[in-house]
C-alpha cells in the first residue's frame, strides 16, 4: 500500500485510480488481509534456498544470527487490544504501545530467513524458538552454527539446539556460575536432572577479551578443535549484521512509520518490509559479485553497490510490478544502475557503540514509508 492518495496517483497513474476519499481508502485496506503478505514473504525465503547455488561458509559452517528488537507503533485501540497497552513514567497518564520484532538472519548471505511480530512484552526465546523450528522446516540448519546475544541463553534453549542438532553460540550474563568458573577455553558438563528427566551434556566455556579489556563470557555445543578462543571471539562477532540488519528496518525502510494506526496496517506493513529488505538484498549481492570480478587490482579502494539507491528504487519498482506496470526487465535497469551507483569501501573503519538515552518519538506519517 502506498501512504496516500496522491502518492497512488502519482506513481500509479496508469490504473486510473477512482476518486475517493482517504478514509475509504484506509476501510477499504482492511479486508486485506495480512496473511497474504506473510505468506508472500514465506515463499520467497523457500524458493531462495531452494535456487541458491551455494552459500557461503566461515571455516566450513553456515551462520544465522537471531535478536530482537522493539518497534513503536501507533496509538490506537486495536494496536493496544493486540500488542498491549503501558503507561508512561513519570507521566501515567501517557499511553504507548510497541511490538516485538524478530529475526533470524543468515548472516554471510544476508538474508532475513524468518521473521515474527508479536506483543512487546513477549518472549524472546519463545521468538527464537519459532525461528529454530523454521530453520529445521526448511532444512538449512545442517552445519550452521547459530549465534544469540546475551540474554537468550537458559538451560532449557541450550538444551533444544543440542536435542535437535542446533549448533549455538550463546553469550552469558557474567552471575552465570558457568561464566565464573570460565577462564579460557574450558570444556565442562551442564548436570541433568532425574526429576526433569534430563541428561548431563557437554559444553564448551570461552572468556573472551575485547579490545578494553572487558571479558564476555559464550557458551557452545561446538567442540570443533579447529576453532579457538580467538576464533570464537571473531564468530560471535558476525552476530553484529543483524544490528545493522535493524537498523536498515528502521532507517532505510522506515518500518516503524507506519502509514495506518490498525493492527491490520501494521502488520501489513511489517512483512511488506523485510520481503523489500531481502529483494534489495538480492540485487545488491549480485551486483557485489559483478563489481568483484570487474574490480582492477591497481584500484587503490574496493567499491560495494549503495544499499540506499537499491532500497529506495525498489520501493518504487515492486508495487508496479505487482500492478503490471512495469514487467520483470525494471529489476534488470536496477541491476545496470546499480552498478554505475556505488559506493567506496572504507577500510578498517570503526564506530564506538554509544548508550543513547531513552527518548520519546512520534510517529511522522508524512514520512516515506514502504509502500
Amino acid at each position: 500500500m502506498f501512504q496516500n492518495l496522491s502518492r497512488i496517483r502519482e506513481d500509479l497513474g496508469s490504473l486510473d485510480f477512482p476518486d475517493i476519499s482517504k478514509q475509504a481508502l484506509s476501510k477499504a485496506r482492511q479486508f486485506i488481509n495480512p496473511a497474504l503478505f506473510k505468506e508472500l514473504y514465506y515463499l520467497s525465503v523457500d524458493l531462495f534456498y531452494k535456487q541458491l547455488p551455494s552459500r557461503k561458509l566461515w571455516n566450513g559452517y553456515h551462520l544465522f544470527a537471531i535478536d530482537g528488537s522493539k518497534i513503536e507503533l501507533p496509538n490506537s485501540k486495536s494496536n493496544f487490544e493486540f500488542f498491549g497497552e503501558m503507561f508512561g513514567y513519570p507521566d501515567p497518564s501517557r499511553r504507548f504501545t510497541m511490538g516485538l520484532g524478530s529475526i533470524v538472519y543468515d548472516v554471510l548471505d544476508d538474508y532475513i530467513v524468518h521473521a515474527s511480530f508479536q506483543r512487546y512484552l513477549a518472549s524472546e526465546r519463545s521468538a527464537a524458538l519459532e525461528h529454530l523450528h523454521n530453520l529445521e522446516d526448511l532444512n538449512i540448519y545442517q552445519n550452521s552454527v547459530i549465534i544469540f546475544d546475551r540474554g537468550y541463553y537458559s538451560e532449557d534453549m541450550f538444551r533444544y539446539c543440542v536435542e535437535h542438532q542446533h549448533l549455538c553460540l550463546m553469550r552469558l550474563k557474567q552471575n552465570y556460575n558457568i561464566a565464573k568458573k570460565c577462564s579460557g577455553d574450558i570444556l565442562t558438563v551442564l548436570p541433568g536432572n532425574e526429576k526433569d528427566g534430563t541428561e548431563d551434556i557437554r559444553i564448551r566455556v570461552i572468556e573472551v577479551i575485547l579490545n578494553d579489556g572487558t571479558k564476555e563470557y559464550l557458551v557452545t555445543n561446538l567442540f570443533d578443535s579447529h576453532i579457538s578462543q580467538q576464533m570464537f571471539r571473531e564468530l560471535y562477532f558476525y552476530r553484529w549484521p543483524v544490528e545493522t540488519k535493524y537498523k536498515e528496518l528502521k532507517s532505510r525502510l522506515a518500518i516503524e512509520e507506519f502509514s495506518g494506526a490498525t493492527t491490520t496496517s501494521v502488520l501489513q506493513e511489517f512483512y511488506i518490509n523485510v520481503l523489500l529488505s531481502n529483494l534489495s538484498s538480492l540485487i545488491k549481492n549480485q551486483v557485489d559479485e559483478k563489481i568483484q570480478i570487474t574490480a582492477k587490482s591497481t584500484n587503490k579502494y574496493r567499491y560495494q553497490a549503495n544499499r540506499a539507491f537499491i532500497i529506495g528504487r525498489i520501493k518504487t519498482i515492486v508495487p508496479k510490478i505487482l500492478s503490471n506496470l512495469f514487467d520483470l526487465s525494471a529489476i534488470d535497469r536496477l541491476y545496470k544502475d546499480s552498478l554505475r551507483c556505488r559506493s567506496q569501501i572504507m577500510p578498517g573503519r570503526t564506530f564506538r557503540r554509544k548508550k543513547n538515552k531513552a527518548i520519546g518519538r512520534t510517529h511522522f506519517n508524512n514520512k516515506k514509508v514502504a509502500f
